[in-house]
């Protein structure tokens, strides 16, 4: 019989510097080209989860709150192949809790699912690989399959569910990056990634950018193991400009970055006609990742929180991918 104890992992959030948007399978979060990421190791989540025989129904907690709906759908959906995969029926009781703020572009449902895909799988007994592992975290956000690897990774984008999952680039030690994630909204996105996704081929765009992406991936990749800083930085910000360039020209469009986020993408322009050397890229919100090595870092930082509506910075390091740890939320 199986042994049901509870667990609690760690996981954390991640950046993509070649993205991923729009799926060409939506159930199974496949999508329709390789992806380039790297963990970030001060924003992180903690989930805890207890397969518990005495449970009715499954009992989920996001940031100290109940919640229901989609939120809860797409949980449950991770815990019910957990309970396949394990042969069990029992409730799960599930609460979790993010360092940094949620739904505002900064891959919280990265790190969400990769720790809950560990939390849950170990609950209920399992052993997954990292590719295992890597595919049950996709099934709940695409991203969060790449948060447990760690350090440097990218997504295979396969073509079944067997073969989409994440592989390590590098480890975390490998390169002296540092990601400082410049908050300048904690609002709530109007359109969710999920819904920019959906909609992403009808961007007049999208297949100019499919075709691409098949040498940009390939240099970025290359700049990224040579460490190559002036062209990967370059690649980074052509990459999340084709982004957001696909958002706003969807049907309908999704603009997702605001007046401040202009205003920073100039402090850095202007920094590195100083030689002083950050690079910009967004994901599905207003809030910028600035790319830069560890000697420039605190100067970078100095200067970008002077900008007009910045609220704050979070200094990252390359990160570790999701494992378990002792600290139980109940």
């Amino acid at each position: 019989m199986t042994k049901l104890t509870k667990k609690s992992a760690t996981s954390p959030s991640n950046i993509a510097f070649i993205k991923f948007w729009g799926k060409k399978d939506s159930k199974l979060n496949i999508p329709f080209n390789n992806s380039i990421s790297m963990n970030l190791d001060s924003c992180l989540t903690t989930t805890t989860v207890h397969f518990m025989n005495n449970l009715k129904e499954d009992e989920i907690v996001i940031d100290c709150k109940r919640v229901d709906g989609e939120a809860r759908e797409r949980v449950v959906k991770i815990l019910d192949i957990v309970r396949s995969w394990a042969k069990i029926k029992t409730k799960a009781k599930v609460s979790s809790i993010n360092n940094f703020p949620a739904d505002v572009g900064v891959a919280s449902s990265a790190s969400a699912f990769s720790a809950l895909a560990l939390a849950a799988s170990s609950s209920a007994g399992l052993k997954l690989s990292k590719q295992k592992l890597s595919i049950l975290a996709r099934l709940g956000s695409g991203s969060a399959s790449r948060s447990v690897i760690d350090g440097f990774s990218e997504w295979k984008k396969g073509t079944s569910n067997n073969n989409s999952y994440a592989v390590q680039i590098a480890k975390p030690s490998f390169w002296d990056l540092r990601d400082i994630v410049t908050l300048v909204s904690s609002e709530k996105k109007e359109k969710s990634s999920t819904e920019g996704h959906s909609i992403a081929t009808s961007s007049p765009y999208f297949e100019k950018r499919q075709k691409d992406l098949v040498v940009r991936t390939k240099k970025l990749k290359k700049a990224l193991l040579e460490k190559d800083f002036n062209t990967f930085g370059n690649l980074l910000e052509k990459e999340a400009i084709d982004l957001h360039v696909m958002a706003m020209t969807s049907v309908e469009p999704i603009f997702y970055l605001n007046s401040t986020t202009f205003a920073v993408m100039k402090a850095l322009r202007d920094l590195r006609v100083k030689e002083i050397k950050g690079y910009y890229t967004m994901d599905a919100g207003p809030n910028i990742h600035i790319i830069c090595r560890q000697k420039d870092a605190d100067t970078i930082n100095r200067v970008i929180k002077r900008v007009a509506g910045v609220k704050s910075t979070i200094i990252n390091r390359p990160g570790l991918g999701s494992r378990l740890t002792n600290n139980h939320l109940f």
